[in-house]
């Protein structure tokens, strides 16, 4: 049996798959089928596959979310180029009910015949962060504060700004072949957006605590997913103060900073009165008057390379791997 002929029996087992009515549903992947003639662009449609994925799509009563970016997901990569929509994300009317500003969102196309999309549901909040040191700027050449403010900037603007150059490319060559020029600006984008990543695997490195991974695992993704991980362990929805329900950050942060200022510096009475003469009356007298005594640069130097050069920062916001 073909792959071709298997198609009816793919559309089945998704028809199988749907859950019970009033549930959420999204499907996402490589449907390798074009669900309209706007799919493809090059060679002649496929009309069987456009009438088999439609009569799922009114079946079961699903849509696609608005695309915005890429019209194509898809290529052969040979100079003559085939460019399909074939990878998309499909949901049904409970889901658009819950999130009613559903939209798929291609990403830049890497090292892969694929297109990525990304189902986006809803906005971030954004709070001020206090000064970081980051690993990553060891990386980049010049004084600190150039690192920081012109040649480092943001790791994830500088590699946005790489996958559109490299984007913006691929459009390009889904309607024609790329000029020696073009093909030579390509590849130089894809040696400074490595560069970039291992730069990131630094910045996301540097935010997980696990203590087994040696360094130069060059596994972003799992660093990412483990700082992501902390930070909704972490994360307080909503508090309940004096009978009102909160929900604002702000809000929920006044009131954890106003208790412990309240906490802090009030005087507590010991229950344990203890006589330290009569305790140590029986026990050798021990000088410890080489306490008092300043600290050599030696000691010092010692006491910071024993500590871990990436362990939590100090209140200035710089971490171990600075000072050596």
């Amino acid at each position: 049996m073909t792959a071709r002929s298997m198609k009816n029996a793919f559309w089945d087992e998704l028809r199988a798959s749907a859950g019970p009515n009033g549930m959420p549903w999204i499907i996402c992947g490589d449907f390798n089928a074009t669900f309209n003639l706007g799919d493809k662009n090059g060679g002649p449609p496929n009309l069987a596959d456009i009438r088999l994925a439609n009569s799922f799509l009114q079946e079961l009563k699903l849509l696609e979310p608005p695309a915005v970016g890429r019209r194509f997901s898809w290529t052969n990569g040979q100079s003559d180029s085939i460019w399909v929509k074939l990878d998309r994300f499909i949901v049904n009317s409970e889901c658009v009910g819950f999130f009613p500003k559903l939209i798929q969102k291609s990403l830049p196309r890497l090292g892969s015949d694929h297109v990525s999309i990304r189902l986006e549901l809803g906005i971030h909040y954004s709070i001020p962060r206090p000064f970081r040191y980051e690993l990553a700027w060891f990386m980049a050449e010049g004084h600190l504060r150039y690192w920081a403010k012109f040649s480092f900037g943001s790791i994830k603007l500088k590699k946005l700004a790489l996958l559109h150059e490299l984007d913006c490319l691929d459009s390009i060559a889904e309607n024609r072949c790329l000029s020696p020029l073009e093909s030579k600006q390509g590849e130089d984008l894809k040696l400074e957006l490595f560069l970039i990543r291992k730069q990131e695997e630094l910045y996301w490195k540097q935010r997980f605590r696990l203590q087994w991974l040696k360094e130069g695992d060059e596994n972003t993704r799992f660093f990412h997913a483990v700082a992501i991980g902390r930070r909704n362990r972490n994360f307080i929805p909503s508090i309940i103060f004096n009978g009102t329900t909160m929900t604002d950050p702000r809000d929920i942060g006044k009131v954890f900073s106003d208790r412990f200022q309240l906490q802090f510096g009030q005087s507590r009475s010991n229950r344990f009165l203890i006589d330290f003469r009569k305790l140590l009356s029986n026990r050798n007298l021990v000088d410890l008057s080489q306490l008092d005594r300043p600290f050599t640069m030696e000691e010092v130097k010692t006491a910071v390379f024993d500590l871990g050069k990436d362990k939590a920062l100090g209140p200035d916001g710089f971490p171990l791997l600075f000072f050596r």
